[in-house]
């Protein structure tokens, strides 16, 4: 059988809880990690609508792009989501800004919907520095856990794998009268022919290592240490950047980005060049603007823009497309879904049919 924990540990495998914003609130936010699971509901997110649905469903679980929580909460009334999930016994994980830079996240799909060709980041944010990973192995055990080690994630640099630094030396240590000594016998010191292993190491991957080298590692308690290196980094990619088949005037692309988002309505700024060259970040992406001109991007895909930004896109001569929040977000729930379903085929994940975009558009006749 599949457990809440399962399901969670997956997503935090694509998309990494600590990846997400310092702002955010992702991760399990509701419920048991040990419960078990038999049908799921995916969505953009959890409304009582939503949570009706899941009960008539049969669903033990709801996977949602935005939090349930945000912030801290001093009441937990009937009428909120939260009460209503923990009343109905379900549980609640939530991917937001996790969700958004991962690789197959967000923005990509994004990217996927809107046809885009040779897609790369136009802008990296949060970096986080690699870990040096400094291991005391005895000298006939090195071999062995610089392997597992290495399975584990750390020594991978560039194009080469395994990479790592061993240099001799002398372990010296007292058992005390507890312990049980791979090496010697308590109350006596020991010295022992040791190397020094050296691994780098991504901080995603860290405790993971750290578990495979305890796991290989003969001794009780070994010895090692985590040094921050700031000659290697990971970034995340918070937008995308990638061209379309054909070059379309501003309004072509203003259109086209209605029909493959499925757009009620959208607001654009035409631009004063054809657009061939397109960066997207969806939800509340205006702040980026200033990224996208510097990219070279002939128009930019977002949502939630700001009137300034709508004006400072004018001046730049780009065109910009505010395609709204739902609409440049959904687009990650039926892949999410079909990715769960593929990893669980025990669980029958659904998308919600309850969940739209709430807002509704009135234009002049």
């Amino acid at each position: 059988m599949t457990t809440i924990r399962d399901i969670y540990q997956a997503i935090d495998g694509f998309a990494p809880f600590s990846h997400q914003e310092s702002w955010d609130n992702s991760g399990l936010l509701v419920g048991n990690p040990q419960s078990w699971v038999e049908r799921a509901a995916v969505t953009l997110d959890i409304t009582p609508a939503v949570v009706q649905e899941a009960k008539e469903e049969g669903a033990q679980l709801i996977v949602s792009h935005h939090p349930v929580l945000f912030r801290p909460a001093k009441t937990f009334l009937s009428a909120s989501v939260p009460y209503q999930l923990a009343a109905a016994g379900l549980s609640a994980i939530c991917a937001h800004t996790s969700l958004d830079v991962a690789k197959g996240g967000v923005n990509d799909c994004l990217a996927d919907r809107l046809k885009l060709a040779g897609q790369k980041p136009f802008v990296r944010e949060n970096r986080r520095n690699f870990k040096k990973l400094v291991v005391f192995c005895p000298h006939e055990y090195t071999d062995r856990i610089h392997f597992a080690m290495k399975e584990a994630g750390a020594g991978t640099l560039g194009d080469y794998a395994g990479c790592a630094f061993v240099s001799p030396g002398e372990g010296r240590f007292l058992p005390l009268g507890g312990a049980k000594p791979f090496l010697g016998k308590p109350r006596e010191w020991e010295r022992a022919k040791e190397d020094r292993l050296e691994m780098i190491c991504p901080p995603s991957k860290v405790e993971a290592v750290l578990s495979a080298m305890r796991e290989a590692h003969p001794y009780e308690e070994p010895a090692f240490d985590i040094l921050e290196t700031a000659a290697l980094a990971q970034s995340d990619s918070v937008g995308v950047l990638g061209t379309l088949n054909a070059a379309q005037s501003p309004e072509e692309f203003a259109g086209y980005v209605g029909r493959q988002l499925g757009c009620g309505g959208l607001r654009y700024v035409p631009g004063r060049r054809p657009v061939i060259r397109v960066a997207v970040l969806g939800g509340a992406g205006g702040d980026y603007l200033g990224q996208a001109v510097a990219a070279g991007a002939d128009a930019y895909v977002t949502a939630d823009v700001k009137h300034h930004q709508l004006l400072e896109a004018a001046e730049a001569g780009i065109t910009l497309i505010d395609g709204g929040h739902f609409a440049t977000e959904d687009v990650v729930v039926e892949p999410l879904r079909q990715r769960l379903a593929e990893w669980f085929p025990a669980v029958s994940f659904y998308k919600s049919k309850v969940f739209s975009d709430p807002a509704q558009y009135w234009t002049a006749k």
